[in-house]
């Protein structure tokens, strides 16, 4: 396997950044104590989201159960009857993701597609014997009839959602982060990056925040706060992990079709937004934005490998704090891993050694992700 590897020491102030189903930062307990946390799926959706932001004509890909209305668009582009064009779109929807409220428009699984994806899916059907299914299904005379029309036109529908493995360039984020599709797992597709939950490098226990909000046109003689309230937050050097698959990013099922320039293109614009993303939560009360402190790249063969037992261990922090101790701490670990395992690195470099487009640059150049 042929991987790039990111292992990331990041601290936080005063933040809440990813919060559990009471609204307490997520926490772990990992070598005996409790660590703060937060969650690959918190941290991924901030890097998709900056991704996207930076280079949308390659990572365009949205996630969401509001299908219908996407797909109709694409058939009334394609000069179909906006009544004919609904009635394709509710039938591949529903072979895509069941169907859950025609009215809202809405599957009950959330689909992840880009607009070339969806554009392919159009084609598709409109190449397809649609037109005898859909009108018995529009001139049905009850309701028996109009089932039984919509189960041919649903085998239609079916085939034609089989054009979302069809090749396109706008969907580089699918690639990376995978997809889920629970009624087809044909079209379902492993992602080539790897991301581990943030756990911090020592002890941390929440912390609560009880504040009170002034009513500014409260009546002189009423006493108090126009509202009180707690909320719990902490603050962590976080150690954290992205991996890339760089062998699954080039197969034939995911972006084997792109360039070397594009590709390069691709893992520029990912590893900038997985260093440079943030969780937002409560970013006008804590802003909690910062860009990590140290971050090892690595260029290899093998399997993926973690390096979360240096803190297994929780770092004590000293008059430096704990950034400088964790650093140390994981450079150490990697040196004992390298020695027992006999692990052979392509590429060795860090941030803060180099500046960040020349750490992506030795990463990217050392060897060639098409060969």
């Amino acid at each position: 396997m042929n991987m790039i590897e990111l292992h990331i020491i990041q601290s936080f102030p005063v933040t809440c950044l990813n919060r559990d189903d009471l609204g307490a930062p997520k926490s772990a307990v990992f070598g005996g104590v409790q660590r703060a946390r937060v969650s690959s799926q918190c941290w991924k959706r901030e890097i998709r989201t900056l991704a996207a932001e930076n280079k949308s004509q390659l990572f365009a890909g949205k996630r969401t159960r509001f299908i219908i209305e996407r797909i109709k668009k694409a058939l009334v582009s394609k000069d179909v009857d906006a009544e004919k064009a609904q009635i394709l779109a509710v039938s591949i929807a529903n072979a895509l993701g069941k169907l859950d409220s025609e009215e809202k428009g809405n599957v009950k699984t959330l689909l992840y597609l880009s607009p070339l994806e969806i554009e392919n899916i159009a084609i598709k059907m409109l190449n397809l014997d649609y037109g005898e299914p859909l009108n018995a299904v529009i001139s049905a005379s009850n309701d028996k009839k109009k089932e039984e029309a919509q189960k041919d036109l649903s085998k239609v529908a079916e085939k034609a959602a089989k054009a979302m493995k069809e090749k396109v360039k706008d969907s580089a984020d699918i690639a990376l982060f995978g997809r889920m599709v629970a009624d087809d797992h044909s079209l379902m597709l492993e992602g080539a990056a790897n991301f581990s939950h943030a756990i911090s490098t020592h002890r941390v226990s929440n912390e609560i925040d009880f504040f009170s909000a002034v009513d500014d046109l409260k009546p002189e003689e009423a006493e108090g706060a126009g509202h009180i309230g707690t909320l719990e937050f902490n603050s962590a050097c976080y150690y954290r992990y992205v991996g890339i698959n760089l062998d699954l990013l080039k197969d034939e099922n995911h972006l084997g079709h792109f360039t070397k320039e594009e590709l390069d293109t691709v893992l520029d614009t990912f590893i900038k937004s997985c260093l440079e993303a943030n969780p937002t939560a409560r970013k006008n009360s804590q802003f909690g934005y910062s860009r990590p402190d140290y971050v090892l790249g690595l260029r290899r063969s093998g399997q993926p490998l973690s390096l979360a037992n240096a803190f297994e261990t929780p770092i004590n922090a000293d008059s430096k704090g704990y950034i400088e101790k964790s650093k140390d701490s994981l450079k150490k670990h990697f040196e004992n891993m390298k020695k027992t395992w006999s692990i052979e690195i392509d590429v060795e470099t860090d941030i803060p050694e180099v500046e960040i487009n020349e750490f992506i640059k030795r990463l990217l150049d050392g060897g060639s992700v098409n060969a």
